[in-house]
């Protein structure tokens, strides 16, 4: 076993020791849980390399004769004018992003720059908790880390590497990197999905998120662990949010103090899965899919290619709000291949990068007039700042910047629509 995959089984032993699938979300693990733990696979496939490939682009896959599987490979040489010389090279990936997200980004980057991607799929906190470890240890693993909102990358300087792109300034206000550190790609906005045959033998209607609580929909719900995963702790986020507007829920001591109901709206919500916190939130659309629950909250670009899929998914917007979280990504303190690492920031929020996703994933972009540019639905109370296509103080002509404190920041947005 060489030193990387030593470090990988190491930080996969420490991160084991995560959440359990107690219905409280906000509980400590008990110790008899045992999440699984996500292989390393590329996500980028043959059947998009080849397309690449038929196109004259050279993306660093390689296919041996005889029809023998894609094989990662340097990228063959070219002979380009200085001018126009691609990067090359490779770099090693750690995201937390479903597979048609990092199939909207990943091979048109290495389209554009020739440079080899080594995609490794892991939870939020694996991705996190995995190059911490490999920083820590001095041993070469990701160049970059994909996936979850700047919480995630709290870490700063001990974890990754100061960055600010180019690009930056050419994105959404509050959607920049404002730490030098995590770099907002996407925003990614709150969602139930639902199956459409599994709610109507409920006889339940799924409108936002009280109707969840419905005590016909008990068991049935798909949720994920908020502690190890990026979409799971924005939801989490959004029904206390959403918990603290409705007075049903908020108590009263005998002194007359009203404390808002937001925890116990998110334990009521949480109750509905019946204990079963799925591992991530793609575990949580795919039993919706397979009809093994009935709803699941998560992300809409998540939510909108499962429905272009199957018949199985819907969208619903709760009337309750939708919350938006940024996600961002950076890079790792040490990369071994980090001018790789750099063009992938400056690419993935460049125009280019951003409009090449929007081409194949329903993407709310953080550039101005790119992908989905529809209203948000709704509104959710809270403290988080506002992030919305048409807010308050936002660009009257473009309609999509974000207004009111440092989205790039926070945790989750609150989506603001005019009423």
């Amino acid at each position: 076993m060489d030193d990387r995959e030593a470090a990988e089984g190491a930080a996969a032993e420490a991160g084991g020791q995560g959440a359990d699938a107690a219905t409280d979300p906000g509980a400590e693990p008990a110790g008899d849980f045992k999440r699984p733990y996500l292989t390393r696979r590329s996500l980028v496939g043959g059947a998009v390399a080849a397309a690449a490939v038929a196109a004259g682009v050279a993306v660093g896959v390689s296919r041996c004769d005889k029809g023998e599987e894609d094989v990662p490979a340097e990228p063959a040489a070219q002979e380009e004018d200085a001018s126009s010389k691609k990067l090359g090279g490779k770099m090693t990936m750690y995201t937390c992003c479903d597979e048609a997200l990092v199939n909207a980004f990943v091979p048109a980057f290495m389209q554009q720059t020739n440079v080899v991607v080594d995609v490794v799929q892991r939870s939020a906190a694996a991705c996190r908790d995995e190059a911490a470890a490999e920083v820590a240890g001095g041993i070469a693993g990701a160049d970059v880390v994909w996936g979850g909102d700047a919480g995630w990358y709290a870490a700063g300087s001990e974890c990754f590497a100061r960055y600010l792109s180019g690009e930056n300034s050419g994105v959404i206000k509050d959607c920049r990197n404002t730490d030098g550190y995590a770099t907002p790609l996407t925003r990614e906005v709150c969602v139930i999905a639902i199956n459409p045959s599994q709610v109507k033998q409920l006889g339940v209607t799924i409108d936002g998120y009280e109707s969840l609580t419905d005590e016909r929909f008990a068991g049935w719900l798909a949720v994920s662990d908020p502690t190890t995963d990026a979409m799971a702790k924005t939801a989490a986020e959004e029904l206390r949010a959403a918990g603290d507007a409705l007075p049903a829920y908020a108590t009263t001591d005998d002194e007359g103090n009203v404390t808002p109901g937001g925890e116990a709206f998110l334990s009521a919500v949480w109750a509905q899965a019946g204990g079963n916190v799925r591992a991530t939130s793609a575990d949580a659309i795919q039993d919706v899919v397979d009809g093994a629950a009935a709803a699941a909250i998560v992300y809409e670009q998540a939510a909108r290619s499962a429905e272009a899929e199957t018949s199985q998914v819907e969208v619903v917007y709760p009337k309750e709000g939708c919350a938006v979280a940024l996600g961002c990504s950076a890079v790792v303190r040490g990369a071994t291949n980090l001018e790789q690492a750099k063009a992938w920031i400056d690419f993935a929020c460049s125009e280019a990068g951003q409009k090449a996703a929007a081409e194949k994933v329903c993407l709310r972009s953080i550039r101005e007039g790119v992908g989905e540019t529809s209203k948000i639905p709704g509104a959710v109370a809270g403290d988080a700042a506002v992030a919305s296509d048409d807010a308050a103080g936002g660009d009257p002509a473009g309609g999509d910047a974000a207004a009111g404190g440092d989205a790039a920041g926070s945790d989750a947005a609150a989506a603001s629509a005019s009423e």
